[in-house]
């Protein structure tokens, strides 16, 4: 367990105590902010409650950003550590959710040397840069969701409530990670909260699964409305397709979309559910239809970010190798195989790249290490990632 790691490298009881309560109201915000879908749409009348549904998952937040308080040093406050920056809605701090890079081994050892009294100084100059932050992101959220509902605009309340539950959620990973990295000199988020993702991670969950149900999707409905295919093996497409729809509907990645769009799959799966292939054709091409339009999610801004940077990486790291593949043609495929592991983060944006690392996926042991194989797919790969340029980003980094 990373806790348990984290308070074996704490000697000092009390700061251990502190840590270890820090680290549970963290732990405890994450998880009431993952229970806003439970609260508030699976619930019947959870909608109408909008007031105490906000106060309910926010609860456990507040009391983290409270001990946030107690926990920093006042002496060493530096409100204008974290960056704010304007999006559509409102400002927010810039609380990256991209997964902090593996730190180096140099990095890791100084914060080993160091003494539990100075790790926990420098743990409180960034927790009260937190407190700060979060702080003004919850008066903020107040302040909007507060106006929405005197004004009786429950679904711009709604709104509020998700991208504070978003926004929020992201910050508690951000506390948690910084408590890992100042202890420990590196922090592994997928191993702080089993289960829980913060916003990079749902939106990668989200993609790939949607890539992966809409080219199911396309298949089958290609063949549904070709109109040469005998009616048996048509329906047996069609009950594929409503299968397909409802394995989605049931998976883990379901629960981080946003609710409107939960409603239209809901539509999809209840009308095609009720229908067979040769009443529902044309509802079959319209849900192909629709999942296409849903690729509009590689554009939010956290996705844009990770996208730009790791097609950088990637391509960087390919045009090296290839520079010597004539005269160390073995050493160069150490290389290529670190390209393709951070290209497997990519699957989703689009088919091209998907059926790239597809491809290298199927290779064995033996075939990712004989150039002949990796060279080619390396290639192809550089000249799909190779950076464009330069265009504004997307606002907003919201779900679908």
């Amino acid at each position: 367990m990373a806790l348990a790691d984290l308070l074996a490298a704490i000697s000092d009881r009390r700061i251990r105590r502190k840590v270890q309560k820090l680290l549970q109201l963290g732990e405890a915000a994450v998880r009431a902010l993952g229970e806003l879908d439970a609260a508030l749409y699976l619930r019947e009348g959870g909608e109408a409650q909008l007031s105490i549904v906000s106060d309910a998952v926010l609860s456990h937040f507040r009391r983290l950003v409270e001990y946030l308080g107690m926990v920093a040093n006042p002496d060493e406050a530096v409100p204008g550590a974290l960056d704010f920056e304007a999006s559509g809605r409102h400002s927010a701090p810039s609380l990256s959710a991209e997964p902090p890079a593996r730190s180096s081994a140099r990095s890791i050892i100084a914060a080993r040397n160091k003494g539990d009294d100075e790790k926990w100084r420098s743990l409180a100059g960034e927790m009260d840069s937190f407190k700060y932050g979060l702080s003004s992101e919850l008066r903020e959220y107040d302040r909007r969701f507060a106006d929405a509902l005197s004004n009786d605009r429950n679904e711009q309340a709604l709104v509020d409530l998700n991208d504070a539950t978003t926004a929020l959620m992201d910050g508690a990973f951000a506390v948690m990670t910084t408590v890992y990295e100042c202890f420990l000199g590196h922090a592994e988020p997928e191993r702080m909260i089993p289960g829980h993702r913060d916003t990079l991670g749902k939106a990668l969950a989200v993609r790939r699964a949607i890539a992966q149900l809409r080219r199911t999707v396309r298949g089958l409905n290609a063949s549904i409305q070709d109109r040469a295919t005998e009616p048996l093996a048509a329906q047996s497409s069609y009950q594929q397709l409503v299968a397909a729809v409802r394995d989605f509907i049931d998976s883990d990645v379901f629960v981080y979309l946003r609710s409107d769009t939960r409603k239209d799959f809901d539509r999809f799966r209840d009308r095609l559910a009720a229908g067979n292939a040769s009443r529902n054709r044309l509802d079959c091409e319209g849900f192909d239809k629709y999942l296409d339009s849903l690729a509009f999610v590689s554009q939010r801004g956290v996705l844009i970010k990770h996208d730009t940077d790791l097609k950088s990486k990637i391509s960087a790291e390919i045009e090296r190798a290839l520079t010597y593949a004539k005269l160390l043609p073995d050493l160069i495929c150490e290389v290529i195989v670190e390209a393709f592991v951070l290209a497997d983060r990519l699957r989703g944006l689009n088919d091209q790249i998907d059926a790239i690392v597809e491809r290298w996926s199927l290779l064995g042991e033996h075939g990712r290490s004989d150039p002949d194989e990796v060279i080619p797919l390396a290639r192809a790969l550089s000249d799909l990632v190779r950076p464009l340029p330069s265009a504004p980003l997307a606002g907003g980094d919201d779900f679908l």
